[in-house]
């Protein structure tokens, strides 16, 4: 059910930019999604797929992208943003977040901007990536994934790091598994 609520999700936010991208065509507008260049550029460039409209990626999100297909992936075709003005228009640009943005703005004119990221959930994140719109769509592993992931997997030992990483690391050792946390203080629970 889990798994079915997150797909259901996926898709939701797949097809509001996908209805944004469309808005930003019918008004002449360049459309750029911001995406880490490992993973989340990958996704929003499949979820691109049988939408008939030419994609741009930036160079890093290209490099990551070929070794993806260097692995068995498939994506619909996408040319690299190579800075020149008129090569973005009539096209979707995928670029990664952060100090690219403004070398993005000045190469793609009448663009909108969007974020895609699982922050997008906080209401200020848009403001803080410098995007007109962000679209919440993460690719981390929720609890529930994380927990089956090291069900299957099957461990002899886990080092937990980041978020809350000793809740955790308690949590699996109530499982049975031997695990710690790395990046804060670890109180560890004797059974009764």
């Amino acid at each position: 059910m889990i798994e079915q609520d997150k797909r259901g999700r996926e898709r939701r936010v797949a097809a509001e930019i996908d209805a944004w991208w469309r808005e930003n065509q019918a008004q002449g507008r360049t459309s750029v999604l911001l995406g880490y260049s490992l993973g989340k550029s990958q996704e929003i460039l499949a979820s691109m797929r049988g939408a008939g409209l030419p994609v741009l990626m930036a160079g890093a999100a290209v490099k990551m992208t070929r070794i993806y297909e260097s692995l068995g992936w498939s994506f619909p075709e996408y040319g690299r943003l190579d800075g020149a003005e008129t090569s973005a228009a009539g096209h979707v640009v995928i670029a990664p977040p952060g100090a690219q943005l403004d070398q993005v703005r000045r190469s793609v004119s009448g663009s909108r901007v969007a974020v895609v990221t699982g922050w997008a959930l906080d209401t200020s994140c848009r403001f803080r990536y410098g995007a007109d719109t962000a679209f919440p769509l993460s690719d981390h592993a929720d609890f529930p994934e994380l927990v089956d992931f090291v069900r299957q997997v099957q461990p002899k030992r886990v080092f937990t790091l980041h978020g809350f990483a000793a809740d955790f690391a308690n949590t699996l050792r109530h499982m049975g598994f031997d695990a710690r946390a790395l990046s804060e203080p670890d109180q560890l629970t004797f059974p009764i």
